[in-house]
């Protein structure tokens, strides 16, 4: 690429036209937003797991041509992966002076901050939410979008319940329309779903009004018709502003290329065969930022249309190595419902692991190629792509392709089969067959936005002979019991071809304690523990299939129905609390549930911590 390819970098933050000069290429967003005085944007841990840093990117997709808006950690995020986005932190929302947005209200009144450190990320991570709907989001989503953030003081129920009022509910309840009414012909109280405590038999005025008032109004992101002025819109010459290379500097000889087209890509990497590809940049940026390591050459590859390729056939889905987590987990969503139930197996077993894959921020940003590339013995995903029979599509700098089982690409740790001059082009997922079973393992400190202890992936293909069910094939993949996804070979030379009933189960288990092997000392610790994990996984695992498969043939030997609560999913729940206390009137605020003073102010940070610099 010549020099003169490449054009001005500009973004846009809080609506303000920002030109990105040269020699920033060293900086995250949290930096620059803070250099420019918008401290509401805080850092906290500095890898994105506490959502303290958290702002909105709105961007525009020129295939669907429409505005997408997500949260991202600024701690991780470069500078320049923003150019040409529109950037909106917790100042762009609502200001004391000019009003509070209706997010940062509630918080406030409902007591949703104490010490305020973590309210702006808050905000950021529901505002983002909202502004990304089509309709009202479930209360399940608005706690999985706040999965990502972290608070020490409140307890999360009072920002639940601050949130609680913009998620989906019956419009009944709002709109007092008959459906209100119950059988004495007394009212429903919106506010707490009872019988209203007032006794009133007759529907006030309010509720025979024209049913027009309660529906939603709809509007433009792109030229802001019917917004409100709290409302940012995105910025029109991003609109018109064509799609071109960047390369720009930072510190210490850092150099920054953004191509822009699959052959732009092949010629950075065999020109610079040691540079970092990033698309979140949520595991190079913590090596740098955290363990000090020096890469001179990044390479970004999120805006190269051939690695964000999605295509869905009769044969499975092939998915671009940069397609984010969050469009990944969508759109398995998506083809679970449009495709037969034999064939998503895999898809649905990818949906539960990534529902539980770090927090939404990280998910936004974070790719499939990274996730794999990077290696890690504790990866969510390796394991399922290694049992799911998936395939990694590979390219080089000359154009070649080539196609590797996902099963072989591991060699060791943080060592794949992949040379220097290649890199991942895009991932095949087969559809699963009938009698064929996927199913996701994790065991974590904790469900949300941590990693694994131990996790696994394992897969069986059943074949019917008479009245009984052979193994046709099997895959059992673990994390977090070496230093790659290990396979769990022995037991499945095992399984194939055996009858399943309980004396497999047994037999099973006991190769497995031998096949997969945790010395005492292994990093990581707790191996009595993450051996009882492997044992445990696989007998949950026998269970969940026999249960499937039971209601295609009844004759299976079954187990006991106390059994049966292993096989079960573990939904998100809505997190309810209550809090009683005692009002005192002593002529002061003593006893009282007020407001604190500062509340108003922490939803949109207008005062700052002394330890904290700029």
């Amino acid at each position: 690429m010549e020099q003169n390819e490449f054009m001005e970098a500009i973004m846009y933050v809080n609506g303000v036209r920002r030109v990105l000069p040269d020699g920033l290429a060293h900086m995250t967003l949290l930096e620059y937003l803070r250099d420019l005085g918008l401290t509401g944007t805080k850092l906290g841990c500095g890898e994105g797991g506490c959502g303290s840093c958290t702002v909105m990117v709105s961007s525009y997709d020129r295939e669907s041509k429409t505005c997408v808006h997500y949260a991202v950690n600024a701690c991780l995020a470069p500078l320049y992966s923003v150019e040409g986005m529109h950037v909106i932190s917790i100042e762009g929302v609502g200001h004391r002076k000019l009003g509070l947005h209706p997010l940062q209200e509630s918080l406030a009144s409902s007591h949703g901050s104490q010490c305020g450190f973590c309210t702006p990320g808050f905000v950021m991570s529901m505002y983002a939410l909202l502004r990304s709907s089509k309709n009202s989001p479930s209360e399940e989503e608005i706690e999985e979008c706040l999965a990502g953030n972290l608070c020490r003081c409140t307890g999360y129920r009072p920002i639940i319940d601050a949130f609680r009022v913009f998620a989906k509910s019956d419009d009944a309840l709002y709109s007092g329309l008959s459906s209100l009414s119950l059988q004495d012909g007394s009212n429903i109280c919106p506010s707490t779903g009872k019988p209203c405590s007032c006794g009133s038999k007759t529907t006030s005025e309010a509720a025979t009004c024209n049913e027009d008032r309660f529906q939603s109004i709809s509007y433009s992101d792109i030229d802001g018709a019917k917004y409100t002025d709290k409302e940012l819109i995105f910025p029109p010459e991003l609109l018109l502003r064509k799609l071109a290379p960047l390369k720009l500097g930072g510190n210490e000889g850092i150099t920054w290329y953004r191509p822009v087209s699959l052959q732009n890509l092949l010629e950075l990497k065999a020109n610079f065969p040691d540079a970092k590809l990033l698309v979140g940049n949520t595991e190079v940026g913590i090596e740098m930022r955290l363990k000090r390591l020096q890469y001179p050459v990044l390479i970004s590859a999120a805006q190269v249309p051939e690695l964000n390729a999605l295509n869905v056939n009769d044969n499975g889905i092939e998915v671009g190595s940069a397609l984010r987590l969050s469009e990944l987990l969508r759109l398995f969503r998506k083809v679970v419902k449009e495709r037969p139930a034999h064939e998503t197996s895999a898809c649905k077993a990818f949906i539960e692991q990534l529902k539980w894959f770090a927090g939404t921020q990280i998910r936004n940003v974070a790719c499939i190629g990274g996730n794999i590339c990077t290696a890690s013995p504790i990866s969510d995903l390796n394991p399922l792509w290694m049992a799911s029979r998936a395939e990694f599509r590979i390219i080089n700098c000359n154009g070649d392709a080539r196609s590797i089982p996902a099963k072989d690409f591991f060699l060791g740790y943080r060592k794949v089969d992949m040379g220097s001059n290649e890199i991942l082009l895009s991932v095949f997922l087969p559809w699963t067959r009938p009698l064929e079973y996927v199913k996701e393992f994790k065991q974590a400190h904790r469900r949300d936005d941590d990693i694994a202890i131990v996790n696994g992936g394992m897969r069986v293909f059943l074949e019917e002979k008479g009245q009984q069910l052979f193994v046709s094939d099997a895959s059992i993949v673990y994390g977090g019991v070496a230093p790659l996804s290990l396979r769990a070979r022995n037991t499945e030379e095992l399984l194939i071809g055996k009858n399943w009933n309980k004396c497999l189960l047994q037999d099973a288990l006991k190769v497995i304690q031998s096949d997969v092997l945790i010395k005492e000392g292994a990093p990581g610790g707790m191996v009595e523990f993450r051996k009882s994990l492997t044992l445990s996984f696989f007998f949950k695992f026998f269970l969940w299939v026999t249960h499937h498969v039971n209601n295609v043939n009844p004759t299976i030997e079954t187990f006991p129905p106390s059994h049966m609560s292993a096989v079960q999913l573990v939904p998100r729940f809505s997190r309810i609390g209550k809090q009683d206390y005692e009002t005192v009137k002593q002529g002061t605020s003593v006893g009282l549930p007020e407001v604190h003073l500062s509340a108003r102010m922490q939803v949109f940070w207008s005062i700052c911590w002394l330890a904290e610099g700029p």
